[in-house]
């Protein structure tokens, strides 16, 4: 899609730091830098992580899809106090271990369909320009240096605060939980923008002597280097709101003028599992890799759009009660939401295999001409929903309609005209490959999507492939010697299993 500049749709989106819906006005018209706060690579991903980096990777499609000529940057923090304690634990440089957790990260989101970002800084690349930063700060008297480690000194901004409506008071009464004491500060509050040197951790030098950056300056100073002094989306999960990003408004700002920085801040937020935020520090945590052994990776994406990007999402788990062992509980832990998804998933590649099989014979008809009135207005209405705020869940609820009114054509379409039905049809098949542009899902082949599917989902019941297949080629036989008592036993063994199967033209196939 293209368009200029001064046609483009307006789009509305949630600030947080205005706290309500505003229309979304870019810096450059046309154009729109997001930055998004990437992950802390020492471990596997967990699903958090996904919804972190889906909710900016669907803003980033659909502001695509608009018109707009967006970039997009999100970051790897490749140097931080969980990585060293991770590589002092298995006794391997530090650098190895965010590698290492870096590839298994980028793959995941592969695997999900996640867009690449168009810059993906590592903190390991910028600490020339996270040292000048630092020392902007110092200049300015709004940082001071003690004992090698340097510290914002954070009653020298005033607006501190602002992003998460903390009090002062608030803050310091977290800041001996969440933010790191230590006797050398001038006061609880201010945080630290470089650490000195420990023995045994990887350093590098500064005029303050050897150390390594804080976290919170990373992102100031990649967000800066890669996209201005200014610019106009900041994504991130709620979790990140204070300290992560307060201070990052405080740093940049400090450094630049109050009115720098980013124009937006957006938040998605948490994942709830049996009430709790789903985090690894609390160790209730299922990874990317672990679901995508059970369902598929837009099962998972549908489940995580299931529910608006702002609001918490609850991971239901249905976990077996005759066991301690943890690991048997994982192993045979059912996902309700996500069978639901993973459901309705599949009803979207059906409708789609069979509107494939319907327009593949007979005649093509003119593309004008009259439609049927749920396909005609689909695409309008699900871009309206997105419009508003990326809301996923009424977009998605846009389809509903539609999709019924395809499944009653396939299913004969009684007393709609053939030319109109082939045409709706058509439309449907057009405009379902723009959604799945804009969602990421929908977009595969029906019929690989379908089949990789069903055996994730054999797998996960314990099904012997092997033994149906069997079944399959022996019921076949049966078939083709004109046994039919034989190919009728095979087919209620096959359904004793759970498997239904099809027989047409180009063979059988089978499903459960």
């Amino acid at each position: 899609m293209t368009a200029t500049a001064h046609s483009l749709p307006v789009i509305h989106l949630t600030d947080t730091l205005r706290g309500h819906k505003m229309p979304l006005e870019t810096l450059e018209p046309g154009k729109v830098g997001i930055y998004c706060c990437g992950p802390t690579v020492y471990d596997m991903s967990h699903i958090g992580h996904a919804r972190a980096a889906l909710a900016p990777d669907v803003m980033v499609r659909f502001l695509r899809h608009q018109g707009y000529a967006v970039t997009y940057v999100r970051n790897i923090t490749d140097i931080d106090d969980k990585i060293i304690a991770r590589a002092n634990e298995e006794g391997r440089p530090a650098d190895e271990v965010a590698r290492q957790y870096t590839a298994e990260y980028q793959h995941d989101l592969e695997r999900l369909h996640m867009l690449d970002p168009d810059v993906e800084p590592r903190v390991s690349d910028h600490l020339s320009q996270i040292i000048a930063l630092v020392q902007q700060l110092v200049d300015k008297g709004l940082a001071y240096a003690a004992d090698g480690s340097v510290y914002f000194r954070v009653r020298e901004f005033g607006p501190y605060g602002k992003l998460s409506g903390r009090s002062r008071e608030e803050m310091l009464e977290a800041a001996g939980t969440r933010i790191e004491v230590d006797q050398r500060k001038e006061s609880p509050l201010d945080f630290a923008l470089w650490k000195a040197a420990k023995p045994d951790e990887p350093a590098w030098d500064s005029p303050w002597g050897s150390g390594r950056p804080g976290w919170h300056i990373e992102c100031s100073a990649m967000s800066s280097t890669h996209l201005g002094d200014s610019f106009d989306i900041h994504a991130g999960g709620r979790d990140l709101i204070f300290p992560h990003h307060e201070n990052e408004i405080a740093q940049s700002q400090g450094a630049h003028g109050t009115e720098t920085y980013a124009r937006y801040w957006v938040h998605n937020g948490f994942i709830n599992f049996a009430g709790e935020k789903m985090s690894k520090s609390l160790g209730n945590f299922w990874t990317i890799r672990e679901i995508l052994g059970l369902y598929t990776p837009e099962a998972l994406r549908y489940f995580l759009m299931s529910v608006h990007y702002r609001s918490g999402l609850n991971f239901e788990v249905e976990a077996p009660t005759d066991t301690d062992d943890p690991e048997a509980v994982r192993r045979q832990a059912r996902f309700p939401g996500l069978e639901e998804a993973d459901e309705r998933v599949a009803y979207v590649y059906h409708t789609l295999a069979g509107v494939r099989d319907a327009l593949a014979v007979g005649k093509d008809v003119p593309a004008d001409g009259e439609v049927s009135a749920a396909v005609d207005g689909m695409l309008e209405a699900f871009t309206a929903a997105m419009r508003n705020d990326f809301n996923t869940p009424a977009a998605l609820g846009e389809l509903s309609r539609p999709l019924k009114e395809v499944n009653d054509l396939l299913a004969g379409g009684k007393g709609t005209p053939k030319d109109v039905r082939r045409r709706t049809l058509a439309r449907f098949e057009a405009d379902m490959a723009v959604v799945a542009g804009i969602l990421g899902c929908f977009g595969d082949d029906p019929g690989v999507y379908l089949t990789a599917r069903r055996d994730l989902k054999a797998a996960r019941l314990g099904l012997d492939l092997a033994r149906v297949q069997e079944l399959i080629d022996a019921r076949a036989a049966a078939r083709a010697a004109k046994d039919w008592a034989a190919a009728d036993r095979g087919r209620d063994e096959l359904a004793g299993l759970g498997v239904t199967v099809k027989d047409g033209p180009s063979g059988t196939v089978w499903d459960l």
